[in-house]
């Protein structure tokens, strides 16, 4: 361990360093929008009655899902639930709102990731060979992508990953459009409507188990298929 700390001292610095300024800009733009007006129930309340249940008012909810999402990568659920307990009778609404505008957000993490992470990622290692190898590392884990965004993790620094390992863009459009939609749809009608009743719970936590068994079994296949061409060749030398 204490090998590893001295070798990636400066590594480990400059990651600490992205960190803090990833955590402060979060900070700075919660604190800002909920300056602003835009974080609570009463916040929600007062901006429909500004703009009425139009689609104004829908595209600025839109809106900031999208702020949200590429400055507070950590969860979605500051504008999801607050809107989904005040207006319980426009859930289908909330949903798609949310659904659309968290997906298009999903997409940009996914461009700054690809264009910018690779930078940052051979900053951070000073090294080209060893961000390509990071990179490769990561894109290694492509069978878990849905896992992660479902799951409550941090899903949009996940998104961000999958750019700087240059995952297909057709598969995380794919993906995370069938994800993005079940996890707001979890959201919504978890807190609006199936966490009011007891299956409502066993249905979401069934849909996540059955989920992980599916990545638990792409990462067999996958393992078994990295593994095939180095079996063949210890195969060919015995011969």
């Amino acid at each position: 361990m204490k090998k590893f700390l001295q070798k990636y001292k400066f590594a480990i610095l400059k990651l600490l360093i992205v960190i803090i300024v990833i955590a402060s800009i979060a900070v700075g733009v919660y604190f800002l929008l909920k300056g602003l007006g835009y974080t609570t129930k009463e916040d929600f309340i007062a901006l429909q009655e500004r703009l009425g249940d139009s689609v104004f008012f829908w595209l600025a909810i839109g809106l900031l899902q999208v702020i949200q999402v590429i400055f507070i990568p950590v969860t979605n659920q500051i504008i999801t639930v607050p809107c989904a307990l005040v207006f319980p009778n426009s859930l289908w609404k909330v949903w798609i709102t949310s659904w659309i505008s968290i997906w298009l957000a999903t997409l940009i993490l996914y461009w700054i990731g690809r264009w910018g992470g690779k930078y940052l990622l051979k900053w951070i290692l000073n090294d080209e060979e060893k961000s390509q190898r990071c990179s490769r590392w990561l894109k290694r884990g492509w069978f878990f992508y849905p896992l992660g965004m479902l799951l409550p993790l941090p899903d949009d620094i996940i998104t961000t990953l999958a750019g700087v390992s240059k995952l297909p863009f057709w598969f995380v459009m794919l993906c995370s459009f069938i994800t993005r939609g079940i996890d707001t749809a979890c959201s919504v009608y978890g807190f609006g409507y199936l966490g009011r009743f007891w299956w409502g719970w066993i249905i979401l936590v069934s849909g996540i188990i059955l989920l992980f068994l599916v990545s638990f079994f792409l990462w067999k296949y996958d393992r078994k298929n990295a593994n095939q061409p180095q079996e063949e060749v210890l195969e060919e030398k015995n011969d």
